[in-house]
């Protein structure tokens, strides 16, 4: 009997630490694709300085989030967004519109890709 109390509640600890994990990982997806609307609105109005200094602070955001965030999803789709947004930031320096416009949408389909495989589906669980 004690095991399966044991059993019950940590497996009862174990969803509520993951429906928490997953609630941060939507909200970290949602701050940055906020910040990556801005830099593209900047970028779409030639902005040039405010969009370099908006893409070091995606850069900030994600550095800050990407520790917790790997413990539970790939680290491979972070290493994409990472290399995508140190694209932009230079694409941006260099006054680039095309890259930069291109790059952009390449991190906000990364970070929506992310925040889909974090939403509770059929597909998900199996």
């Amino acid at each position: 009997m004690k095991n399966m109390i044991t059993t019950c509640i940590i497996f009862f600890l174990m969803i509520f630490i993951l429906f928490f994990a997953s609630k941060y990982i939507v909200l970290t997806c949602d701050k940055l694709l906020d910040v990556s609307s801005e830099i593209e609105e900047n970028i779409v109005n030639n902005n040039w300085d405010e969009s370099y200094m908006l893409s070091f602070e995606l850069l900030n955001i994600y550095e800050g989030h990407v520790a917790n965030l790997t413990l539970f999803l790939n680290h491979t789709d972070f290493d994409n967004i990472y290399s995508e947004v140190i694209k932009l930031s230079q694409y941006s320096k260099c006054k680039n519109k095309d890259e930069a416009l291109s790059s952009i949408h390449v991190v906000k389909t990364l970070i929506n890709q992310v925040k889909e495989l974090e939403s509770i589906s059929i597909g998900n669980i199996f």
